[in-house]
């Protein structure tokens, strides 16, 4: 669903009794040295906020099994930080301690008083209430005049590159940055909201506000747009793996959220492949198409692989030229594919007085099972 007020788009049915975020949820990407890259941008522009004589004293909120905070370390930037994530192993090492835990208002008894930056990276989407979330976090910010930084999908470019694969069960609350800032003002922050990761990412920076924020564009023609051109997108992509499966075993890269997705709506598609050695040797949710590492899937004779992430292109071609292996690689998405000139809106939006509170349905939704620990980020 998407609303009309403020673009922020969720799914109705979502129901948190399905989802299991516990010992066994892998969302680790890791083993790419493009997320790395990134990953490494956001410490930077977090430490660049900090005012170096002041130490860093984090606070991570959704810190999974700690990669973040573990890089901070690296860095020899951090000195000391406090995760929660109800999926992560505890840990407490001296300067760093991780609790199995959600943060709330009970919880926040816990934060030292030290800490002054509050992150939270990839976790706000996967929440089906966002004002809960955010309300004692925001509490916290305001109390003790800190900054918070949240990074999370953006929605924008989902609906301009018709990335039907990034609707899915988990990620039942997504952002634009108008949205974000409507829902942080609610609670006392203004905030500032920039592109990352090649657009798919948006990271804000918010702070206790001293004035209203301005209002931010919307997205919701993007979101009519989405529901008029979705179901010949899947039904193109449909028809080229048809015609990709005669030439032999047809792979998808990327055993994450987007590959999940697609290949459950895209029957021809016989493997995935994915570099996270945890999801190797498994199988996607529901659809059940067995997970390979690239030499498995070369050994096989996976004649055609489709990249879920345009993000990794590169990066996938390096490894196979590397691999001598004689693939045909396609982009699920190109990245010019946002600046292709859409059709008149005209038959697909209603008139600014006949505008529903809440749009219809983006993509229905069809539930995942609860043991779908390969669904993760990218």
């Amino acid at each position: 669903m998407q609303c009309c007020s403020c673009d922020f788009v969720w799914n109705a049915d979502f129901d948190p009794a399905i989802i299991d975020y516990g010992d066994n949820y892998n969302n680790s990407v890791q083993a790419s040295r493009i997320y790395l890259q990134h990953q490494s941008d956001m410490a930077q522009k977090l430490l660049s906020s900090i005012e170096a004589h002041n130490g860093l004293h984090v606070l991570e909120i959704g810190c999974g099994k700690g990669e973040f905070i573990d890089l901070l370390d690296q860095l020899n930037a951090l000195d000391s930080a406090l995760g929660f994530d109800p999926s992560a192993t505890p840990r407490n090492d001296g300067s760093i301690r991780i609790v199995s835990n959600y943060f709330s208002s009970e919880t926040m008894s816990e934060v030292p008083a030290t800490v002054n930056v509050v992150c939270s990276r990839h976790t706000i989407e996967h929440i089906s209430d966002p004002r809960r979330f955010i309300a004692p976090i925001a509490e916290l910010v305001r109390a003790r005049k800190l900054r918070l930084f949240l990074e999370t999908p953006d929605v924008s470019w989902i609906l301009d590159h018709v990335a039907f694969e990034d609707f899915f069960y988990e990620h039942c609350s997504l952002f634009s940055p108008a949205s974000m800032a409507r829902l942080l003002s609610e609670f006392g922050l203004t905030c500032r909201t920039e592109s990352v990761y090649n657009g798919q990412y948006m990271w804000t920076e918010a702070w206790p506000a001293t004035e209203r924020h301005a209002d931010l564009p919307h997205v919701l023609e993007k979101g009519a747009a989405f529901r008029a051109h979705y179901e010949a997108e899947i039904g193109s992509w449909r028809q080229k793996t048809a015609e990709l499966s005669q030439k032999g075993p047809l792979a998808i890269w990327g055993a994450a959220s987007k590959g999940v997705t697609f290949a459950l709506l895209m029957d021809k598609v016989s493997y995935a492949i994915d570099l996270n050695e945890a999801k190797q040797n498994c199988f996607l949710p529901v659809s059940g198409k067995p997970i390979l590492s690239p030499a498995a899937a070369r050994e096989t004779g996976v004649r055609s692989i489709i990249i879920m992430n345009p993000n990794y292109a590169e990066e996938i071609r390096q490894l196979t030229r590397s691999m001598d292996w004689d693939v045909e690689l396609l982009d699920l998405h190109n990245q010019d594919q946002a600046n292709q000139e859409w059709p008149s809106l005209s038959t697909c939006l209603p008139t600014s007085g006949d505008l529903p509170s809440v749009m219809p349905p983006i993509l229905p939704l069809a539930p995942a099972s609860p043991s779908s620990s390969s669904m993760n980020r990218p």
